[in-house]
């Protein structure tokens, strides 16, 4: 938010108009689509976990001189 102060102005002034001076609700966030798309971008853009899915392998493989036997749990990196 530091390198885009202008989207944080933007949502905070949605905000401030949908949830005022009190605490916000469950039922606010429908009201929010700047705020929602705001925080999917953020997460699409630096994730919580940098991971992807866990897979196994299928059958015994060599990956540059290593082996990963069949079964072996695969996380893979998204980076």
């Amino acid at each position: 938010m530091a390198l885009f102060p202008a989207a944080q102005h933007k949502a905070q002034e949605e905000i401030d108009r949908v949830v005022g001076a009190r605490l916000p609700t469950p039922e606010d966030r429908g009201k929010l689509p700047y705020v929602n798309a705001l925080i999917n971008e953020v997460l699409r853009w630096n994730p919580v976990a940098q991971i992807g899915i866990m897979h196994a392998a299928t059958e015994d493989d060599i990956y540059e001189g290593y082996l990963i036997p069949k079964g072996a749990p695969i996380v893979p990196n998204i980076w």
